[in-house]
């Protein structure tokens, strides 16, 4: 009976974890004021937009979220497609070819999206702003750089130029 006790306290300790941590990931204190943290909010605060810049903003960011969105869906789709056909053994190379073209222009219509995005922030921007800006772009392109990895900060091992140290 002991050992069923435990298994039953371990189980409601873990179920309980769970709902703190879909709480948090899902309707944490970050959503409260309807705003989400960040990249876009990131670049907001460092920009200190004023009031008329920010509407403008959040405006041209919901947009650009919507079609990031979209073309993402997009290649995914074309992605299952992809590897759907890769399992089919009468499947013809050209049609891989095709699928694969398409998959590399969505990635492109991706990057015009995020560079179209960029230039609307520039032009709501006064010249100090857009300064600030253009460092805050240039950090975070280094920043991917190094990282090697989508949405990683910083976190990874640092460059080397040469074998490790021994």
């Amino acid at each position: 009976m002991k050992k069923n006790l435990l298994l039953y306290l371990l189980v409601v300790f873990l179920i309980i974890m769970n709902g703190f941590f879909l709480f948090q990931h899902f309707g944490g204190a970050h959503k409260k004021d309807g705003k989400r943290g960040g990249p876009a909010n990131f670049i907001a605060k460092q920009l200190d937009f004023d009031s008329s810049q920010l509407k403008q903003f959040e405006k041209i960011n919901q947009e650009h979220q919507e079609n990031i969105r979209a073309i993402i869906h997009d290649i995914k789709m074309s992605k299952d497609m992809l590897f759907d056909k890769a399992l089919n053994e009468n499947v013809d190379d050209l049609e891989i070819d095709a699928i694969t073209t398409q998959i590399g222009n969505k990635e492109k219509a991706k990057d015009l999206e995020t560079v179209r995005f960029f230039k609307a922030i520039a032009a709501l921007c006064t010249e100090r702003q857009r300064a600030r800006f253009a460092s805050i772009l240039k950090e975070a392109l280094h920043q991917h750089g190094r990282s090697g990895g989508k949405g990683s900060h910083g976190g990874g091992p640092p460059d080397r130029h040469g074998p490790p140290p021994k």
